[in-house]
């Protein structure tokens, strides 16, 4: 429910030339219950309305009181929260929006998330533009879709790689290759003790996408506590000190389908591990 105030409102106008919050907005003329002050710029009543976990496509500009820029996101989606009760919060003016809607919400600082304000900011003006809304059924079915397809794609590439090298060792259990080159004569790694490692990392296709020896530093972690990816834990605790292998780790035992770094989604990761130190 919105309750109007007794303000006027001075004419404003967002997303000019670089979406540029460009006039100060100084007096606000409808506020929630929460005490979210808003005013609408463009709104289109008849288009598209969010609900709580569909997806919308965003751009976003929050300005401090001296109209300084704390926060400004290109355009990006996220799925939307239910709003905080009884507080101002971004996600309560994101679900008042329809597609094709540009805003501006007025919110304390404190409520805000990412607040990179001064102290002395206890206003924030955040400006949003609602590029697109994807209904949760949409947005479901569209993931999972792109999820088989990428599935696919990567158990096609696996295969073509392990036949063009020769590799005919059998997977472990949980779906990855542990190649051994060199065989340790040291301990054994112990679950819950350190262990330190030198490797590089590649695709597939032969890139390098890390490298401790880059780094000048092996890896340290601490076997078993989830510090590096199930696949790397997997095959350092087969290993023995001094003991250098080949990990071939499938997607669900690295990143799976999200994007981190340089790996892409549903990406096969090929680690040569040597394995240089373990706490007793």
């Amino acid at each position: 429910m919105q309750k109007q105030s007794h303000h006027e409102t001075q004419r404003f106008s967002i997303y000019g030339t670089g979406h540029i919050f460009s006039d100060i907005v100084q007096k606000w003329i409808q506020t929630t219950e929460s005490g979210l002050e808003y005013q609408f710029v463009i709104r289109n009543n008849d288009a598209l309305q969010p609900v709580v976990n569909d997806v919308v496509a965003i751009r976003l500009t929050c300005r401090n009181q001296a109209g300084a820029v704390v926060d400004e996101t290109p355009l990006f989606k996220m799925q939307l929260k239910a709003a905080p009760a009884g507080r101002p919060s971004v996600e309560e003016g994101l679900l008042m929006m329809h597609k094709g809607d540009s805003a501006v919400f007025r919110m304390s600082a404190q409520f805000y998330v990412n607040n990179n304000a001064q102290a002395g900011d206890s206003l924030l003006t955040v400006s949003v533009k609602m590029v697109d809304v994807i209904p949760f059924e949409e947005f479901e079915r569209d993931r999972n879709d792109a999820r088989i397809a990428g599935e696919r794609e990567e158990d096609q590439l696996l295969s073509e790689y392990l036949q063009k090298n020769n590799i005919d060792t059998e997977p472990t259990l949980s779906g990855m290759y542990i190649i051994e080159k060199e065989k340790g004569t040291g301990p054994a790694p112990v679950p819950g003790k350190m262990v330190a490692i030198h490797y590089e990392g590649y695709f597939l296709n032969g890139q390098m996408f890390d490298s401790s020896y880059g780094r000048r530093e092996p890896l340290k972690f601490r076997l078993g506590a989830m510090q590096v990816i199930p696949g790397l834990e997997e095959g350092v605790a087969k290993m023995r000190k001094g003991g250098r292998a080949t990990l071939i780790i499938p997607s669900p035992l690295a990143y799976g389908d999200q994007q981190v770094g340089p790996v892409p989604p549903f990406a096969t990761l090929i680690f040569d591990v040597w394995l240089i130190g373990t706490e007793e």
